[in-house]
């Protein structure tokens, strides 16, 4: 047990070290969205931030997956601008005027976010609706409306 014990030791501080130079390395290769971010330019709020113009490309419904399936239908959303959107008060309608308002989430450049029709909890990339039957339905349509009532995406079910 005396010879393996420095081994061991060399073992933990080579694996520390490593550990520390990954994070190191990580953390210089993927800055966090806040870090350039000024106090006066903070992109979490509450929806009282200025919307884009409309002829601005924001989120856009990218698509419906198994509509008409209770249990497996979701939308997919995705930021296809170049600024973070808050989608606090946003809503998601269907052609039955089913409506869905988005609770306080900010979506980054690249970013989505799924909404399931299903009950379920929260995450920052999932939604759910809490709908007791199936929201969407072939041959109908998803409309997104901004914070204002002003639609910014529109997507016809196939």
């Amino acid at each position: 047990m005396k010879k393996i014990f420095p081994y061991l030791l060399i073992n933990v501080a080579v694996s520390a070290i490593t550990m520390l130079a990954v994070i190191l390395i990580w953390n210089a290769l993927h800055p966090s969205p806040l870090a350039a971010a000024t106090d006066n330019e903070i992109p979490i709020t509450t929806g009282s931030t200025q919307l884009p113009p409309l002829t601005q490309k924001t989120i856009e419904i990218q698509s419906v997956f198994l509509p008409g399936e209770v249990n497996y239908e979701k939308i997919n959303l995705k930021n296809v601008g170049d600024k973070p959107i808050d989608m606090t008060d946003w809503v998601l309608s269907n052609d039955s005027n089913e409506k869905f308002t988005f609770p306080a989430l900010t979506i980054y450049p690249d970013g989505a976010v799924d909404v399931y029709t299903i009950a379920g909890v929260n995450t920052a990339v999932e939604l759910f609706w809490n709908a007791p039957e199936a929201i969407w339905k072939t041959g109908g349509k998803a409309v997104l409306l901004d914070s204002k009532g002003q639609e910014r995406s529109r997507y016809l079910i196939p």
